[in-house]
C-alpha cells in the first residue's frame, strides 16, 4: 500500500513538472514572438526583393504574402491575448506554434527553390541565404519550443538542401553539404538551451518545494503555511483551522533521544495526512506542534469528526525497537465562519484554545503525570 501511494504521489508530482514546464514554454513563445514576427517579416521582404523580376509573377507574390499575412495574424493573436495559464491551453498553443512553423517552413523552403532554379546564374545563391536566415531567425527565437524551432528549420533548409545537392557543381553541393551541417549544429544547439533551460527549472522547483517544507517531515512548513493560510482565507471558503501539540513527546525525546524522537514525528506527520485526506493544508509549525485547515467547515458539527479522527489517530500505540509507546495530542480550533477571515486572530484563538485543552487534560490525569506535564 505504501508504495502504492508512493508511485501516486511521483505520478501526480511529474504531472505537475509537466505542466510547469509547458506554461513556462508557452510564456517564452508568448514573449519572444513579436521579435519573430518582425524578423521573418523583413526577411521575408528583403529575399521578395533580392529576387524581383526573377519569377513568374504568381511565384513571386503567392510565397512572401502567405508568410507576411500569416506572421501579421499571428502577431495580433499575439497582441489580443495573454500568455496561456492553463496547462492545456498551453499545450494547444505549443502544437499550433508546430504546425504554422512546418506550414511556413515548407512554403519557404518550395520558394526558395523556385528562386535558385529560376534566378540568374550569378545570383542563384541568394535564395539559400535568405532561407539559412529564416531557418537561424527560426531557430533562436523557438529556443524554448524545440519542436517547432527544429520543424521549422527543417521544413525550411530540406527543399533548397535537396536542390542544391542534385546541382550540377560541386562548389554548389558543397554548400549544400555544410548547410546540412549547420542545421544538424543549430538542432543541437536548440535541444542543448531547452534541456538547460529544462534543469534550471526544476532546479527552481526543489529550491522553493526545500523552501516551503519542513525538512524532516515532509509537510508544509511554517512560513509555508502562513502564507497558504492567508490564501485560502483570502478566497472567502468557510475554513476552519486545527492547532496540535503532542502531549508525552518531550519526555519520550528525552528519555530515548532525538532519533527516536524525529521518528515520532514523522510517524504523527503521517498519521495526520491520513485522517485528514481532503485538507488542504497540513504543516509542522514548530518542534511538536501541526496544524491543519479544515475544508468546508461552517460549523463546530463540521469540524469535530475531524478533531476526534485526528486524536484516534495520534494516540494509535508506537511500536519501535527500543520502545513501545503512546503520544497523545491536545487540540484547539478556530472558524472563519464564526471566528472571522483574520488570520492571526484565528490563530490565537486556536493556539488559545490548544492550551486550555491541555490544562484541561492536565487536570483530568492523576497526580503524578501532572507532575511531568508541567
Amino acid at each position: 500500500m505504501k508504495k502504492l501511494a508512493s508511485g501516486a504521489a511521483s505520478r501526480e508530482e511529474s504531472r505537475i513538472e509537466r505542466d510547469e514546464l509547458v506554461l513556462w514554454q508557452a510564456a517564452q513563445l508568448h514573449a519572444g514572438l513579436p521579435l519573430l514576427g518582425i524578423a521573418i517579416i523583413v526577411n521575408t521582404l528583403a529575399m521578395a526583393t533580392a529576387v524581383l523580376g526573377d519569377l513568374p509573377w504568381w511565384q513571386q507574390l503567392f510565397p512572401p504574402l502567405t508568410i507576411i499575412a500569416t506572421m501579421l495574424a499571428v502577431l495580433a493573436w499575439r497582441w489580443a491575448r495573454p500568455a496561456a495559464n492553463d496547462p492545456e491551453r498551453a499545450r494547444a498553443q505549443l502544437r499550433n506554434a508546430t504546425a504554422v512553423g512546418v506550414v511556413l517552413g515548407l512554403v519557404n523552403g518550395a520558394w526558395g527553390v523556385n528562386a535558385f532554379s529560376e534566378t540568374e546564374q550569378y545570383y542563384c545563391m541568394v535564395a539559400p541565404v535568405f532561407l539559412g536566415l529564416s531557418a537561424l531567425i527560426s531557430a533562436s527565437c523557438l529556443l524554448s519550443v524545440p519542436r517547432a524551432a527544429i520543424a521549422a528549420m527543417v521544413c525550411t533548409m530540406v527543399p533548397i538542401v535537396t536542390k542544391m545537392a542534385l546541382y550540377d557543381n560541386l562548389g554548389v553541393r558543397a554548400m549544400a553539404a555544410m548547410a546540412i551541417g549547420l542545421t544538424v549544429m543549430q538542432s543541437g544547439v536548440v535541444l542543448s538551451n531547452f534541456r538547460q533551460s529544462r534543469r534550471t527549472l526544476q532546479l527552481q522547483r526543489e529550491l522553493s518545494r526545500m523552501a516551503a517544507t519542513d525538512p524532516l517531515t515532509g509537510l508544509a512548513n511554517r512560513r509555508a503555511f502562513e502564507a497558504g493560510f492567508e490564501d485560502l482565507l483570502a478566497s472567502g471558503e468557510p475554513i476552519g483551522v486545527l492547532m496540535l501539540d503532542l502531549n508525552g513527546f518531550k519526555e519520550a525525546n528525552d528519555r530515548y533521544g532525538h532519533h527516536l524522537g524525529d521518528r515520532i514525528l514523522i510517524d504523527v506527520a503521517r498519521r495526520l495526512e491520513a485522517a485528514a485526506p481532503t485538507a488542504p493544508l497540513i504543516a509542522r509549525v514548530g518542534g511538536d506542534e501541526f496544524c491543519i485547515v479544515v475544508p468546508d467547515c461552517r460549523t463546530w458539527r463540521d469540524v469535530m469528526p475531524l478533531m476526534e479522527a485526528v486524536a484516534v489517530a495520534v494516540a494509535r500505540p508506537l511500536d519501535y525497537p527500543e520502545a513501545n509507546l503512546t503520544v497523545t495530542t491536545s487540540i484547539g480550533a478556530a472558524l472563519a465562519s464564526e471566528d472571522g477571515y483574520d488570520p492571526d486572530e484565528l490563530l490565537k484563538l486556536a493556539d488559545a484554545r490548544l492550551y486550555a485543552d491541555k490544562r484541561s487534560a492536565v487536570r483530568r490525569s492523576d497526580p503524578e503525570v501532572q507532575t511531568v506535564a508541567a
